[in-house]
């Protein structure tokens, strides 16, 4: 059962007895503690165990709403970053939290990585920020300096620069509540932050229009491609972001599902060349838009938003509503486009980069 993944919201249906089919009940919320034997889930009530035996069906749902409203627009800011993050994660990550030390301490079998709370530290070979940055997500249960400490501690021994992604609460600079007290305290340090990055969020309905399939979305002289894998010719388009070695390779395809949306050229010699693309990733139930480049001698015919509508016709069709992109702040043509497809900024955030 893939859906029992810890982090994730589910609906789990179990039996109520062991061999009953007929007597059952379910348990909505977010799967922590994981073992052989049964599965915890954090619901609103309170911890539930579930013995993996009893269980009859489980159900990923999206994540659990903060108000009335559309879907894509009533999801808190530390729940999109969840999202955004699992879009896009190198091999070598770790739970900062105290609970997770304490079982280091012990020296037991246990795997920490079990435990998906507190702040995510992420590294990579990739010059990435985004696979190289520790992200807040809930408290860590050990304060802000010993957790900052940590951080430190653990980018030195990887031989890097510590590095934290801060996000506001909402369209703001207000900070969320797993960053609020960090400003204050990197500042001191001597972290130095970046420019913003803005998360939009929509609906695929809207963006897709009256486009119901990828193809739909192509413009006179173009064709649209959904691919499972990219090839040469995608990586020597993302080649700002790639460094040697495979760690950037491995963090575009990892995810599953994973598709790659490209819109191509068609010549009369019957070649063809790739005019935009980007990589559309599903995760709890909402779609995630990232690499979207287009030709730099092609940009504004176009070409980059039908491979937008595309994507979102692809996740519509599979029975995702919503979407979410990840734009920085100076890229004045994607901050148009998701703005046009109707999609809205829901938070901004930084890297904080020491020294």
């Amino acid at each position: 059962m893939d859906e029992l993944q810890p982090g994730r919201r589910v609906v789990v249906r179990y039996a109520l007895e062991p061999g009953e089919t007929h007597s059952s009940t379910d348990a909505l919320g977010v799967v922590g503690a994981v073992d052989e034997v049964s599965v915890e889930i954090e619901t609103k009530r309170g911890p539930v165990s579930i013995p993996r035996a009893q269980i009859l069906l489980v159900h990923e749902v999206p994540p659990a709403p903060t108000r009335p409203g559309r879907t894509h627009e009533i999801v808190s800011a530390v729940d999109l970053r969840r999202i955004s993050a699992a879009a896009w994660l190198p091999s070598d990550i770790s739970w900062l939290h105290a609970e997770n030390l304490r079982n280091e301490s012990r020296d037991t079998d246990d795997d920490l990585g079990l435990l998906q709370k507190g702040w995510l530290l992420r590294s990579s070979t990739s010059a990435t920020r985004r696979a190289n940055s520790a992200l807040p997500v809930t408290e860590t249960g050990m304060g802000w300096e010993r957790s900052l400490d940590a951080v430190e501690a653990w980018y030195a021994s990887r031989q890097k620069p510590a590095r934290v992604q801060i996000y506001s609460a909402d369209d703001s600079n207000d900070l969320a509540e797993p960053c609020a007290g960090l400003a204050p305290l990197l500042s001191s340090r001597g972290y130095t932050p970046s420019e913003a990055t803005f998360l939009f969020t929509g609906a695929t309905a809207e963006a897709a229009g009256r486009v119901t399939s990828p193809s739909e979305a192509a413009l006179p002289g173009l064709s649209i491609v959904v691919t499972e894998a990219p090839t040469e010719v995608h990586y020597a388009a993302w080649t700002s972001e790639r460094d040697e070695g495979d760690e950037f390779s491995a963090l575009i395809e990892a995810s599953d599902p994973c598709q790659f949306v490209t819109a191509w050229a068609e010549h009369p010699d019957g070649s063809r060349s790739m005019v935009a693309t980007c990589r559309v990733v599903e995760r709890s139930k909402w779609g995630v838009i990232t690499n979207l480049v287009t030709r730099p001698d092609l940009r504004r015919r176009g070409a980059g938003r039908s491979v937008a509508v595309a994507a979102s016709a692809l996740l519509a069709q599979r029975g995702v509503r919503s979407y979410l992109a990840d734009v920085e702040s100076t890229n004045d043509a994607s901050l148009a486009l998701f703005a046009s497809l109707g999609a809205k900024v829901r938070h901004r955030y930084w890297y904080a980069t020491l020294g």
